[in-house]
């Protein structure tokens, strides 16, 4: 029996390698879609840092722990095609978004505006 659930850990199914790569056009986080998620567990087993990558799925939000090295692990093992790469969303602790235009990608990007 522990076999089985061992090999639904360490499945061969890899997606292609550019899908676990962070894009090089901005900063990037993992990002998950909650209504794909069925908590099996796996991104978070398969992290190597630790994170429990699927509290933040089962919520729908980006990993926004500090420890995420963006290794792609858990994006690259995960059966439902939950996790993905999305542009970075930083909250302060009064959960304020903290957004450097410069890192957004182009079209999120704020145009200033001619205040008189």
């Amino acid at each position: 029996m522990f076999s089985k659930i061992r090999n639904l850990f360490a499945g061969p199914i890899l997606p292609e390698p550019d899908a676990v790569k962070p894009p090089e056009d901005g900063l990037y986080q993992v990002a998950a879609d909650a209504s794909r998620c069925v908590q099996c567990g796996i991104c978070g087993f398969n992290c190597p840092v630790g994170i429990e990558v699927r509290e933040y799925a089962r919520r729908g939000q980006n990993v926004t722990d500090s420890r995420c090295i963006s290794c792609g692990e858990c994006i690259a093992k995960c059966p439902r095609g939950t996790l993905n790469w999305g542009p970075v969303v930083l909250l302060r602790d009064d959960n304020s978004l903290e957004v450097d235009p410069d890192s957004l990608p182009v079209m999120l990007q704020l145009q200033p505006r001619d205040v008189k």
